[in-house]
């Protein structure tokens, strides 16, 4: 094979084919490779999967000759972003080698058998719903940091969403806080929620971050498939049941806060640099007019602050972990932001005062 393409296009291609390869894998090396297929019709063909994230991209080239070759996606990625901003030929040499060759630039990267590459799902006859790039990225957004972590916790290791055709809704959770938003999105209707893994989250936003208006969207069977120019992308979903999030959401405060979003942020950074590393534990006293927080650390020292809000109910003292309450006072885009408590040791509900029906769960800390 042989070809001929646009060094900054094959670059875009690349970068997003190697966070989805598994360079890790000691069992089937092939998976961290891209796999490269030249068609008669001038077009690149760009694969790369984990087994559990595939990803295709069909990119217009200069065909001289076509065919396959795979190549190890991180090397090749390294190689081309190096290389002057002009066309970039590739040709296949004998053993599965590849030559890359600008100017007087030229490479040789050893490759593996196409053949071996693993087959990815078949989207023909799959049925694409049209809905906003930047709402499912929002969703994304404003869920993707309260996703577990920890692999032996399978069910809260992705976020759930529910659609019922007309409102969308997605929710994550890993145990100390939860994150919560619905919007409208004309979508797919799905009979129960389904749970999109941690990657595939993020790769789902990637994509998105790369395109402008709308998206394909799809659920079938056990992936769910994004569609967005020339690109595809399928997801295998996490076959768990997630918790029963309502449950965990407080359906009565006796005492709310209502603070300015960006001051309440301020503080919370500067309570959290003094704050004990690993906890990031700070004391929060309400009492009316006023929040006090104080971050005490023995081996640092101590911070306390002070600022006006607006307070209804009897006076507090808790703690929360800071970074918590500032990932959920980030993401949000009002001005004034509610924090509902119950008691001492009940969970902060964070919400924005106006905008969308999101809202953010943290559970206290002892102090």
């Amino acid at each position: 094979m042989e070809f001929e393409i646009d060094q900054s296009r094959f670059i875009s291609a690349l970068g997003l084919a190697q966070t989805v390869a598994d360079k890790r894998s000691n069992n089937q090396p092939i998976l961290a490779n891209v796999l490269l297929r030249a068609t008669k019709d001038n077009k690149l063909v760009c694969s790369a999967t984990d087994m559990m994230i595939s990803v295709t991209e069909t990119i217009p080239v200069e065909v001289k000759t076509p065919g396959s070759l795979t190549l190890g996606v991180r090397y090749l990625h390294n190689v081309v972003r190096t290389l002057p901003a002009k066309p970039l030929r590739i040709k296949g040499l004998d053993n599965h080698w590849a030559q890359l060759s600008v100017g007087r630039s030229e490479f040789k990267l050893m490759g593996q058998a196409p053949g071996d590459f693993p087959e990815l799902p078949d989207t023909r006859g799959i049925r694409f719903t049209r809905v906003p790039g930047h709402t499912l990225a929002d969703l994304i957004q404003k869920t993707q940091f309260s996703v577990s972590t920890d692999e032996a916790r399978v069910n809260l290791n992705g976020v759930l969403f529910e659609s019922n055709g007309e409102l969308a809704t997605m929710v994550s959770t890993d145990g100390h806080r939860l994150t919560k938003l619905s919007l409208p999105l004309v979508g797919p209707k799905l009979e129960r929620g389904i749970i999109i893994p941690r990657k595939g989250m993020l790769e789902i936003k990637r994509v998105l971050d790369r395109v402008q208006g709308e998206v394909g969207l799809a659920v079938d069977g056990q992936h769910l498939y994004l569609q967005a120019d020339e690109l595809m992308l399928s997801v295998k979903l996490n076959n768990v049941v997630f918790p029963p999030y309502e449950q965990v959401i407080p359906r009565e405060f006796r005492r709310r806060v209502t603070a300015l979003r960006e001051e309440m942020i301020d503080v919370l950074k500067r309570a959290e640099v003094m704050a004990p590393e690993k906890t990031a534990t700070v004391r929060i006293e309400l009492d009316k007019g006023s929040l006090k927080l104080t971050a005490d650390n023995p081996d640092l020292g101590v911070a306390h602050q002070e600022i006006e809000i607006e307070y209804q109910g009897e006076p507090l003292v808790a703690g929360f972990n800071a970074r918590y309450l500032i990932e959920v006072l980030e993401v949000m885009d009002t001005k004034q932001v509610h924090l509902d408590f119950q008691g001492e040791l009940d969970p902060c509900v964070l919400r924005p005062v106006e905008g969308p029906d999101y809202l953010g769960v943290v559970m206290p800390m002892r102090i």
